[in-house]
């Protein structure tokens, strides 16, 4: 068996990829998963990557289709040399096949593949939200591109084709670019190639790649940056004391009413619980426990100290993890404010249940807010507020609504709290917990680097030369 130099687990744990380092797969990339049952594995090598990132961005792919066909590819060997000049087999009869890449319209290809993104996202690989997000990419972005420059079959593509793409989206961010030059090689790769739509020595040539990479600075990936306490304390004032109460002049409605008190509860579990707006939206009830851990107080008395564990899934990253919330007294009082809300409202068969969503609309069978509409409102806020909020230190950025998740991560590593339980708690990569922990540990050590040492002497070093001793 050949040795594995690298392995990732992706899709949840579902399969893995892995790189060898012996044997005639030696410096290849495989996707592989286990047979249900077995101790076997399907295995399809993944074309057209050239390091571990980039096949984890291909794996999903590799497996719908592993899934779908058995590889057969594997029963011969793969000539050295240029894989790209590779002869061909067919899989099935086993003979030598040579083929030229096939010509079609790029609107075509582009609904092909999208329509190939649908069927993984009905079978549960990959999230459907993803598969829009692509959709409106091609359709606002990449389709009119190619028009821009005259192209409209995909042998019309070449090494130079997306060489201007980048000043083609320069309103966009860099963040933004990187991730449409993403999905637009994971159509090249996964489809165009795969259906000899396209040469693969195109997306391998890495003198003249296809797609460029973007280069990203630090600042660029804080496009969510955490608030300062100062900066929270101005939003959180005005939004309970100004913003919310706006509404009963400006909103006469009971739901403007509402969906201000829900977001300013929205906004107080959000910054103290880490978790993404998506994830508090779905939350409900049935997640929440809380637990009276107790504390001592100043007089050495046992006193009630109440917290909220809350059970969650990124939808993100598939992380399954348990958070312990500093919530308890606020879920309280939102639950309390709730049902007080029915009931003056008189909302007959609408009652809070464990089903509930814990930040829904009571006046829709608790069916959650939009997504955009709660960000827009976070926008006003912050628009609001912008001649009296400081920003970050080190981000030129506005805050956004994942600026909260943001802050939650931050104030835990100024805590002291170790990376990785903050990247349990969050959900997050461990290396980019660690990144954002780098930046401010300088910070969290600034007295014991800057405060000078008292009561004691300095001690110089003297040097001493060997040879200005001549024997005596």
């Amino acid at each position: 068996m050949p040795k594995i130099a690298d392995k990732r687990k992706v899709l949840g744990g579902r399969g893995s990829v892995v790189l060898y380092a012996s044997g005639t797969s030696a410096g290849q990339f495989f996707y592989r998963e286990l047979i249900k049952g077995t101790k076997n594995y399907m295995t399809r090598r993944i074309e057209g990557v050239s390091n571990m990132d980039e096949a984890e961005a291909a794996a999903t792919e590799v497996a719908f289709e592993l899934n779908k066909n058995p590889d057969l590819s594997l029963l011969w060997d793969t000539p050295k040399g240029n894989e790209s000049e590779a002869p061909k087999r067919d899989d099935f009869s086993g003979r030598v096949v040579s083929r030229k890449p096939r010509s079609i319209p790029i609107s075509q290809a582009v609904q092909n593949w999208l329509r190939l993104e649908y069927e993984k996202a009905d079978s549960g690989l990959i999230r459907r939200d993803t598969v829009d997000k692509k959709a409106g990419l091609c359709r606002r972005h990449l389709i009119p591109y190619l028009e821009s420059k005259g192209l409209t079959r995909i042998a019309q593509i070449d090494a130079t084709t997306f060489e201007g793409y980048p000043i083609y989206r320069s309103a966009s961010t860099p963040l933004g670019r990187r991730q449409e030059l993403g999905t637009i090689q994971e159509w090249c790769r996964n489809y165009l190639v795969k259906n000899r739509y396209l040469d693969s020595s195109l997306l391998l040539d890495k003198q003249t790649p296809l797609i460029s990479r973007t280069v990203i600075r630090q600042t660029d990936l804080m496009k969510n940056p955490a608030i300062n306490p100062e900066d929270w304390k101005i939003i959180v004032n005005y939004v309970r004391d100004v913003w919310k109460k706006e509404s009963l002049t400006s909103h006469p409605k009971a739901a403007g009413w509402f969906y201000r008190n829900m977001f300013h509860h929205f906004i107080l579990f959000t910054k103290n619980s880490g978790m993404s707006p998506e994830e508090v939206m779905k939350m409900k009830w049935k997640q929440i426990e809380i637990v009276d851990e107790g504390r001592i107080n100043s007089k050495g008395e046992k006193v009630s100290w109440e917290v909220a564990y809350v059970r969650t899934i990124r939808s993100k990253t598939q992380q399954a993890r348990e958070i312990p919330v500093n919530q308890a007294r606020e879920l309280r009082r939102w639950k309390q404010w709730l049902d007080e809300y029915i009931i003056e409202r008189d909302l007959r068969n609408v009652q809070v249940t464990k089903d509930s969503l814990v930040f829904g609309n009571p006046h829709y069978n608790w069916r959650a807010f939009s997504y955009k509409y709660i960000a827009k409102s976070w926008v006003e806020v912050r628009n609001k507020l912008k001649d009296k909020l400081n920003g970050h230190r080190f981000s030129p950025h506005p805050y956004t609504i994942y600026s909260m998740r943001s802050t939650f991560i931050e104030d835990q590593l100024m805590k002291g709290t170790p990376v990785m339980e903050v990247a349990e708690m969050a959900g997050h990569d461990v290396r980019e917990t660690q990144r954002t922990y780098t930046r401010l540990n300088l910070r969290r050590k600034g007295t014991e680097l800057t405060l000078p040492e008292m009561g004691k002497k300095r001690l110089e070093s003297k040097p001493v030369d060997l040879f200005a001793d001549n024997g005596n």
